[in-house]
């Protein structure tokens, strides 16, 4: 027999007793009625048991969830056949829960009939296979939130049990089981009950005399939690999750019956509008940039936008933005005439602070002693470099939900938005976002953003959860045949068509390849703590992260990248990849004392004429100026070598690099390009 391995779990919720309504002690089990074994007068037993330890079914739980356990955490030695034993033989290795978590016990439902006549056991005329027994099943008690919430199975319990594993803050309102987030199933179970509706139509309209093997929607799921992964090396492949899952897990048969395409939602205003068209703007009023200083880089916040007419009479997109720092001085507004003296703020990754003794406290913009800073009592540094990186950080870490909307088939305790400011970026309803989950490309095109508000939970935690929910997409590559390509989807936003287009007009004649979206599922169900960030056009983007000339010789080749791939992810930087960030009010509170009170974050064409108004020496749509000619410095984003990590990461750039950063007024100059 293959050997088990125990899994500890070192962290536990469950409750042996709670407080009741009444707010008298009540255990949290089976009710005493429950546990009485004794007959009625029909001869029939109905009750509840406990498992003891060792019992049969409690391994059979504890393997299951051991097993599941480490197929999600695991990592890939854990996930397959290891050489073990005598001669080389290859034995699979297993895993099993050392115990359950702590105040966590199974119960066992049993219902049989003693006979009349005989006095013995009377068999069960029901063909299952529990036996004599009418019924036989185990449930899982110990939920904080009472007997009543039960799980009656391990893949029932697993989202319980993986938030148990990996959520640091112990916050309920993280966990997606079917208790702690009852409304997870909603979706779900729609998308389920409109498939099985769909086989029942297609069987009785083909009345074959062959018996069908119909999958069952409810039966025993295959459990996989998404996969989290981090910002990568473009040229190392990532193993592909196919579809991919949210929990609750739906059994692979249901999820590709559920491959209709949802219709895009119509734009609910004039910005957002805006910001789905192709080749307008590339960045957005509220979201953290890094933006040009002339020799140097900065971390700013675009507080308004619009376009202009340059020398030649052509529309060109212009920035104002506000340079972050700490909370006793901050530099003036800046406007930026050029899209690519700016990068997104994913783009790079921040430093540590110039002041060595602040990146060994565990400090944060709030709790940093900026005046003790500033005074010199942690040393040589710049102030307004540290107060800028500990302000982005703080910003990555924040989300902020906008624009209410009024949805009739919304359920009690739901709100529905139609934007999301989500760490640095600003992302709408109706557009690709980028996911952790999947191949590395997959892409969500967003739907609706829910926040469900819960009552307080028995630990005493309720508050708010945030979901996303949307059509999940991979990027597909297939060699091209000339009256076969892939059919167009109309459901598709414009930019992400159009987008395409220009990457398959590069590829079809130089590598006989052609590319599309490929639906994976519709309206899945992700946190916020899935979401790398917004989407990007390759054919916008990258010209102005690769350079224009890196960009041009890679386009005769046909080899456009995705533009996500030369990126982070949000929260790599600061809280952690897939963590959920702090909800702030509105954008003006994630941004705090980095910036002037007073500072206000453009509506642009929903609000007010006055808060687009640009100073009027500096040129407006009424009054053309010419664009200078010069080019920001460059750092170095076409690496030869392929090594993104190194690309990515300025933590592990030469150690004089900080001093240079900070005697350059806090940016990067092209005298330390990335290597």
């Amino acid at each position: 027999m293959a050997p088990f391995y125990p899994v500890y779990i070192a962290r536990s919720d469950g409750k042996l007793e709670i407080d009741s309504r009444s707010r008298k002690k009540e255990l949290n089990q089976p009710t005493d009625e429950q546990l009485d074994s004794t007959p009625d007068a029909k001869g029939v037993s109905d009750f509840y048991t406990q498992l003891d330890d060792g019992d049969a079914k409690e391994v059979d739980w504890r393997r299951k969830l051991g097993g599941m356990l480490l197929r999600e955490l695991g990592r890939k030695e854990h996930q397959g056949p290891k050489l073990l034993g005598l001669k080389g033989k290859e034995r699979l290795i297993n895993y099993i829960l050392a115990a359950l978590p702590e105040n966590y016990r199974l119960y066992e439902h049993l219902k049989y009939t003693i006979s009349e006549e005989t006095g013995k056991l009377q068999k069960s005329t029901r063909n299952h296979a529990k036996g004599p027994n009418d019924r036989q099943d185990a449930y899982l008690y110990g939920h904080p939130s009472g007997r009543k919430k039960r799980y009656r199975s391990p893949a029932d319990f697993f989202p319980h049990l993986l938030w148990l594993a990996t959520d640091t803050d112990g916050d309920p309102n993280n966990c997606t089981c079917k208790i702690c987030s009852p409304e997870e199933i909603q979706i779900v179970e729609k998308s389920q009950n409109a498939a099985q509706a769909k086989i029942r139509t297609e069987l009785a309209t083909k009345k074959e005399d062959v018996k069908t093997k119909v999958p069952v929607v409810g039966s025993e799921p295959m459990v996989a939690a998404p996969k989290r992964t981090a910002s990568h090396d473009g040229s190392k492949p990532i193993p592909k999750v196919s579809p991919p899952s949210v929990a609750p897990p739906i059994p692979q048969t249901a999820q590709r019956r559920m491959s209709t395409p949802t219709p895009l939602p119509p734009a609910k205003c004039f910005e957002q509008g805006l910001d789905c068209q192709y080749g307008k703007f590339l960045f957005r009023p509220g979201e953290l940039v890094w933006f040009n200083r002339g020799s140097a880089w900065g971390l700013s916040i675009i507080t308004k936008r619009e376009l202009f007419k340059d020398a030649r009479q052509l529309d060109r997109p212009r920035y104002w933005v506000q340079p972050l720092s700490h909370p006793f001085g901050h530099p003036p507004l800046k406007i930026v005439a050029h899209e690519d003296h700016l990068r997104p703020w994913l783009a790079w990754s921040a430093p540590g602070p110039t002041h060595e003794p602040l990146a060994a406290g565990g400090l944060t913009y709030d709790t940093v002693d900026w005046r003790a800073v500033l005074q010199g009592r942690y040393g040589p540094g710049d102030a307004e470099v540290d107060g800028s990186i500990y302000a982005a950080k703080a910003i990555d870490e924040s989300y902020t939900v906008f624009q209410q909307l009024d949805v009739l088939t919304a359920t009690a305790g739901e709100t529905h938005w139609n934007g999301i400011y989500l760490g640095g970026e600003k992302i709408w309803v109706g557009e690709p976002i980028r996911l952790r989950i999947g191949s590395g490309q997959d892409i969500m095109i967003l739907q609706d953003i829910v926040e469900k508000t819960r009552p307080s939970h028995p630990t005493g935690t309720g508050g708010t959860t945030t979901y996303l929910v949307g059509d999940i997409y991979t990027f597909s590559t297939v060699m091209h045949t000339p009256g076969r390509e892939p059919p167009a989807n109309p459901n598709l936003p414009v930019r992400l068509r159009q987008d395409l287009s220009y990457r398959n007009q590069a590829t079809i004649p130089t590598k006989g390849n052609i590319s599309s979206w490929k639906l994976m599922q519709s309206l899945a169900r992700l946190s916020l703590g899935e979401v790398k960030g917004r989407w990007y056009e390759s054919s916008l983007l990258l010209p102005i992260l690769r350079g224009t000339a890196d960009f041009t010789r890679d386009l005769r080749r046909g080899e456009i990248s995705d533009a996500g791939m030369w990126m982070n992810g949000r929260g790599d930087s600061s809280l952690g990849a897939g963590k959920i960030g702090q909800k702030k009010f509105d954008r003006r509170d994630a941004f705090g004392r980095a910036v002037p009170v007073g500072t206000q974050i453009s509506k642009g064409l929903d609000g007010p004429p006055r808060e687009n108004d640009f100073p009027i020496e500096a040129g407006s749509s009424t009054h053309p100026i010419a664009l200078e000619e010069d080019h920001p410095p460059q750092m170095q984003q076409g690496v030869s070598d392929g090594d993104l990590e190194e690309f990515m990461n300025l933590d592990r750039m030469e150690e004089n690099f900080v001093q240079q950063y900070a005697e350059n007024g806090g940016h990067f100059t092209e005298n330390y390009p990335l290597h």
